[in-house]
């Protein structure tokens, strides 16, 4: 059977049952092992393990279970606590200012943690009702919590771009550093987009009143709150870039640390070790899982002649490098909506791969755009995990109807940033080359 014919078989069953209801990882695994005894036999199923086993085998990933752990231990320390405090001490006297502290806040958290899911919740437990309160526009109010939180698989301690750097043979240290480049960049685009909307309409973020904003005395105390993010953030990224530490290692100083700024905030205690650790078991799991699934399926499709298919569609086409560049952009939009950004990862990579050096792709370049690309797909329904989360913890006033209607300027906003990204790609690589040489 041709490979054109398999590919509609084999992706047409994925969507057919993701759409169905049924989880990432049984719809991934699944075909993997019912498209390999149809065509190899039963006695090859080995191949389904083996691929399970070779990735198990990766001592990189022990990097993301530890930075799952810090990102865990944080969201309960009492950090987001601080660092939004300060915030609204700082900015609450300028128009939009509780939100464009929110998303510097989330910006700093996303530098500590590395998943989407911490800023989210912690800004959306403490920001959204304080910005509704003061008369904040629910959806803007919404929508920036959201776009902030999902700087975290874009920012550094990014597990995507653990991932990535591990299936691509790229330095993660690097990765790490192009990283932080985009996710200021994404960061900034955030602020100025809440900056210029509320000075033109003032109601949809009000300044807070003269008599109850801080005096300097306040402020200055306040700082006190961003000490512990930047010494943890040092710790983490420092020790990689100066090359203390592989990332793995730093992984571990960073869960050190956040049990530290645990303890500092007399949070330390039998019970949030309980909660931390089957959290994170739980995380960590549904990630595996979804990894070792999607590397199964991976495996399958290239072992059918995928990238055989690819490489000659290309010569005979004649696809051009600008082309080939959109079109794996649009691929990678389009699969975010319906899956998660590991998930997609595994089962595009593989295919792309053989084709960078034909043209001459930046694979670290490239793994930077996959990180600003896919964030989006957090926010894209009906995928659009952090939608779902942010309905579970949102006050009774903000609807679904309001959450869908908060992301589209911020969706823009990322994908803003994608497009700075691809037609200047020292934004990725000026750091990588400024540190790494």
């Amino acid at each position: 059977m041709e490979i054109g014919i398999l590919s509609i078989l084999l992706f047409g069953s994925m969507f057919l049952f993701l759409i169905s209801g049924l989880p990432v990882a049984f719809v991934l695994g699944g075909l993997a092992a019912v498209f390999t005894a149809i065509f190899w036999g039963p006695e090859s199923l080995y191949i389904v393990v083996a691929r399970t086993y070779g990735m198990m085998s990766s001592t990189t990933l022990v990097a993301c279970p530890l930075f799952t752990l810090m990102a865990v231990v944080l969201e309960k320390s009492g950090v987001g606590e601080d660092l939004f405090e300060m915030m609204h001490r700082w900015s609450g006297g300028v128009k939009g200012g509780l939100a464009v502290g929110t998303v510097f806040a989330c910006t700093l958290i996303a530098a500590m943690s590395g998943i989407a899911s911490t800023g989210v919740v912690v800004m959306g437990i403490m920001a959204l009702p304080a910005m509704i309160k003061r008369g904040y526009d629910k959806r803007l109010a919404t929508g920036c919590i959201l776009a902030g939180g999902v700087l975290g698989p874009l920012i550094p301690p990014s597990i995507g771009l653990v991932l990535y750097g591990t299936m691509a043979q790229v330095s993660i240290g690097e990765l790490f550093a192009g990283g932080m480049g985009a996710g200021l960049l994404c960061s900034s685009l955030i602020i100025g987009y809440i900056l210029i909307r509320c000075h033109l309409n003032p109601e949809l973020g009000p300044p807070i009143p003269v008599e109850e904003r801080a005096d300097w005395g306040a402020k200055m105390a306040s700082l006190k709150g961003v000490i512990l993010p930047l010494l943890l953030i040092i710790a983490v990224l420092g020790s990689i870039y100066s090359g203390i530490a592989t990332p793995t290692e730093a992984a571990a100083v960073g869960a050190f640390g956040a049990f530290v700024c645990s303890a500092i905030h007399r949070r330390l205690n039998w019970e949030l070790l309980k909660s931390v650790a089957y959290t994170t078991i739980r995380v960590q799991g549904f990630i595996m899982w979804i990894l070792f699934a999607a590397q199964a399926f991976a495996a399958v499709y290239m072992g059918l002649g995928a990238s055989r298919m690819v490489i000659s569609l290309v010569e005979k086409y004649e696809v051009g490098w600008w082309t080939m560049l959109i079109g794996i952009q649009v691929v990678w939009f389009l699969l975010g909506l319906v899956i998660d950004c590991w998930s997609i990862l595994m089962i595009t990579l593989p295919i792309l791969l053989p084709l960078l050096p034909i043209y001459g792709f930046d694979p670290l370049w490239l793994g930077v755009l996959y990180a600003v690309n896919t964030q989006t797909g957090y926010l894209t329904p009906p995928f659009g995990a952090m939608l779902f989360m942010m309905k579970g913890i949102a006050p009774k006033e903000v609807t679904m109807n309001d959450i869908y209607a908060s992301i589209v300027p911020f969706v823009t906003t990322q994908l803003v940033c994608l497009t700075l990204c691809i037609i200047f790609p020292k934004i990725v690589t000026w750091l990588p080359d400024l540190i790494f040489g």
